[in-house]
């Protein structure tokens, strides 16, 4: 097979009141996302049929026990009040669960969920906010079992049952004259003081609410359908009217006609762009290629056009309008090599950070260490947000800044016909910028992390990954590689038999992405093969 082509020398760079007139709020929580609630995966539960308990409780409850102290205490707690390691890094905060309100119910206004309500939550997940769908991660009795752990941190659940489900009728038929009359009930409520005349979020106090966990709340835009965390057919729209989004000024609309509620389904239906819908997948397989070509660090390579391109699901941590909402990849290996190709769609390109008011992009893949197999053998796998202690993940990132410096400066040298810039400005000294960046030839970062706050970078010797990053036409397109050989115990390897776990993280400058401000992926299976296909 045919050598790798090191177009860069090798190094890295980094990875771095709330108001009673707001009775009149629609749907802002309907909207708990830029992303379809809906997987691909059809979750038990999501019919609207009762999710039955097994026989012991006492069993389910210890199931579930040990699923939240596995998949869900980083972000809700380990008491259940929304303030795990993760919760300084998200917006919205994860639900407090003591006080026993959930936003999302087909029962009445201020009843408790039943456990198909939770249940689809749990298996859906809430887009738009860090709260995966954990249906294709989750069996059903793991979801049962969580179900009656979370009921055990309200008391509410022991003294109160929930009301029973509201019953919807088929919808009747939107025409232009039933659309016109959900407009005017649209005006006549004043709805566009937080959704905006045109459904956008935009209102005039849409940046001044909160909900009752004092949580400030953010407005999605009504008219895009991946907003939708509870359904967008007119169904789902007359039934949040109808119930109301508990612990949020969104009340419930029963002061309307039924008839009323309907027509204003009609319109907001109306408005709602299902064109652009994208179903999400939260995890999938992803592959790698074997390949007897060369590979090189041109994002451009025509060697790409023929490799499949796979889409992977990306969420915000902090709630936004247009997110990065999926990575376009693609990965090749030879004998000697593997790499990979990212791609996401960014119609603006933040190449620098020089100044305190620019945030760049950036791009990382993050890969966990050991043996492990996804939500096999317990749930052994590390936490998919930086891992967590003993359970240590490999993470590679690229930064457009760092590419920004590299390509400025050898400009700057071939424009001195090759006259050592350091030699003429520091006499010969080392240039004091790069005695801190010493790596600073490569845009790439290799570091290691187990937890929150315990990112480290490698150290000069052990980094060995190379990437280049390129903007074209609305699109970055970044590699990375790495050779199969590796002597640093804290590196991903990739010549093996079972899947590599790696998920996905992208820092959109335009946002003032930086540090756990960005969006990412759930754990992907990444399938090596050891000969060729």
């Amino acid at each position: 097979m045919k050598k790798i082509i090191h177009c860069q020398p090798r190094a890295l760079g980094f990875g771095n009141k709330k108001n009673h007139i707001l009775l009149f709020i629609i749907l802002f929580a309907l909207v708990s996302t830029p992303f379809t609630a809906h997987s691909h995966v059809k979750h038990e539960g999501d019919s609207g049929e009762s999710v039955n308990l097994p026989q012991s409780q006492n069993d389910l409850l210890r199931l579930g026990t040990t699923v939240y102290k596995h998949m869900c205490v980083f972000c809700h707690g380990e008491d259940g009040n929304g303030g795990g390691k993760a919760m300084a890094y998200l917006y919205p905060w994860p639900r407090d669960f003591r006080k026993g309100v959930f936003k999302y119910r087909t029962t009445p206004f201020g009843s408790l969920p039943q456990d198909k309500d939770i249940y689809r939550t749990i298996s859906r997940g809430i887009p738009g906010t860090a709260m995966p769908a954990w249906g294709g991660a989750l069996s059903e009795n793991e979801i049962k079992g969580v179900i009656q752990y979370i009921k055990s941190f309200s008391k509410r659940f022991a003294k109160e049952k929930p009301k029973d489900p509201i019953v919807l009728s088929d919808p009747p038929v939107s025409d232009a004259e039933s659309i016109k009359r959900g407009h005017k009930i649209y005006q006549e409520v004043r709805c566009a003081r937080c959704h905006g005349t045109d459904l956008k979020g935009d209102g005039e106090i849409a940046d001044e609410l909160y909900d009752i966990w004092d949580h400030r709340i953010f407005i999605y835009d009504l008219t895009d359908p991946n907003s939708y965390k509870f359904g967008f057919d007119k169904k789902d729209l007359y039934l949040i009217l109808t119930t109301g989004i508990d612990g949020t000024p969104m009340k419930a609309h029963n002061h309307l006609e039924d008839k009323e509620r309907w027509d204003l389904a009609s319109f907001i239906e109306s408005k709602i762009k299902k064109e652009i819908h994208k179903p999400a997948e939260y995890e999938i397989d992803l592959k790698t290629h074997v390949i007897d070509d060369e590979i090189d660090m041109d994002p451009g390579n025509p060697l790409w056009d023929s490799i499949e391109v796979q889409n992977v699901h990306t969420m915000p941590l902090n709630a936004r309008r247009d997110p990065i909402d999926e990575i376009h990849f693609q990965s090749v290996m030879n004998d000697e090599g593997i790499a990979f190709r990212l791609q996401w769609e960014d119609p603006q390109p933040d190449r620098t950070s020089s100044r305190h008011q620019d945030f760049k992009d950036a791009i990382a893949m993050q890969f966990a260490l050991g043996e492990v197999l996804l939500h096999k053998h317990g749930h052994n796998e590390p936490f998919f947000g930086m891992g967590d202690r003993s359970k240590v993940v490999n993470i590679w990132q690229w930064r457009a800044d760092w590419q920004t410096e590299i390509e400025t400066k050898e400009k700057l040298e071939y424009a001195t016909q090759g006259l050592d810039l350091d030699t003429m400005i520091f006499g010969g000294e080392v240039n004091p910028v790069d005695s801190l960046n010493p790596f600073r030839d490569v845009p790439v970062e290799e570091l290691n992390a187990e937890g929150f706050g315990t990112l480290t970078p490698q150290p000069q010797t052990k980094q060995n990954v190379l990437g280049k990053g390129v903007w074209k036409d609305g699109k970055w397109s970044v590699v990375f590689f790495r050779t199969l050989d590796t002597i640093n115990k804290w590196d991903i390897r990739f010549q093996r038999e079972i899947p590599v776990l790696v998920a996905f993280a992208v820092w959109d400058g335009k946002h003032q992405d930086r540090n756990g401000r960005k969006v990412i992926s759930m754990w992907q299976r990444l399938q090596v093969p050891l000969s060729e296909d």
